[in-house]
C-alpha cells in the first residue's frame, strides 16, 4: 500500500530531526568545519553581481573574514519555499541556522545620530527566522547599554530599511551604507554547528560564515532577544 501524504511528511519530519541531531553531535563539530574551510571563501570575480552584493564582499575583505565566508546565489522563488527546503538550498545544518537582519529605529530618540553604539537611533538586530525580537527585550538591553540613564519614555522600537542601502530580505549587517550597530540574538550563538545564514546584500543572495568569526569581526553585541 502506498504512504499517504501525512505519512511521508511524518517520515520526512523524522529524516529532517535525525540530520539536524547529527550535525549537532560534538565528535562530528571538527569534521564539520574542516569540510566548511574547504568551502569557504568568497569568489574573486563578483562582476556580475549586483553592486550591493559586491559592497558586502569588499566589507567581508577589510574586516578580513572573507576566507572563512560563503555567497550563494538562490533562486528568485526563494522566498516563496518553506524554511526548511531553504535550508536544503544552502545546505545549512537546520533551519534554525538561518537568520535575517532587522533594521530596528527607536522613533524616540532624541537624535539622528548613530555614531554613539551605546544610543543609536538605529541598530541593525540579527534574528533566527524560527525565532522574534521582543521589542521590550530589546528596549531594555539597549536602554542598558547607558547604565538606564536615559528614562523609558525616550525609546520605542519599529522596524525600518533606512541606512542601510539593502531592500527588504536582502539585508546584510556587513557593508551597509552607514555602519549601523549590530545585535545579535543570544539565542544564534547556542546553535550548532556554530555556523549561520544572512542576507547577502540581495534578495537573491545570502551570506553565511562563523558566529564566532562574525562576533570577533563586527564585534557585534549580544543579547538575549526572544
Amino acid at each position: 500500500m502506498a504512504a499517504t501524504n501525512l505519512e511521508i511528511q511524518n517520515q520526512l519530519k523524522v529524516l529532517i530531526d535525525s540530520l539536524s541531531s547529527l550535525y549537532s553531535h560534538d565528535n562530528l563539530q571538527p569534521h564539520y568545519f574542516n569540510y566548511w574551510k574547504q568551502k569557504a571563501g568568497l569568489p574573486k570575480d563578483l562582476n556580475d553581481a549586483p553592486e550591493c552584493v559586491q559592497n558586502v564582499a569588499r566589507a567581508c575583505d577589510l574586516l578580513k573574514i572573507q576566507d572563512v565566508s560563503r555567497l550563494y546565489h538562490v533562486e528568485s522563488d526563494y522566498y516563496e519555499w518553506e524554511l526548511q527546503q531553504r535550508a536544503f538550498r544552502l545546505r545549512a545544518p537546520s533551519k534554525a541556522h538561518l537568520c535575517k537582519s532587522v533594521i530596528f529605529e527607536n522613533t524616540r530618540c532624541p537624535h539622528e545620530s548613530i555614531d554613539d553604539p551605546l544610543n543609536s537611533k538605529y541598530y541593525c538586530v540579527i534574528v533566527q527566522y524560527v525565532g522574534a525580537v521582543n521589542t521590550q527585550k530589546l528596549m531594555n538591553y539597549v536602554r542598558s547599554l547607558k547604565n538606564k540613564e536615559i528614562s523609558k519614555k525616550n525609546y520605542n522600537f519599529r522596524k525600518s530599511y533606512e541606512l542601510t542601502g539593502f531592500e527588504n530580505n536582502g539585508v546584510s549587517p556587513i557593508g551597509m551604507r552607514q555602519p549601523i550597530p549590530v545585535i545579535l540574538s543570544k539565542s544564534i550563538t547556542e546553535i550548532r554547528p556554530s555556523v549561520f545564514y544572512m542576507g547577502g546584500g540581495h534578495v537573491d543572495w545570502k551570506l553565511a560564515m562563523p558566529t564566532d568569526a562574525f562576533i570577533k569581526a563586527t564585534n557585534c553585541f549580544i543579547a538575549d532577544l526572544s
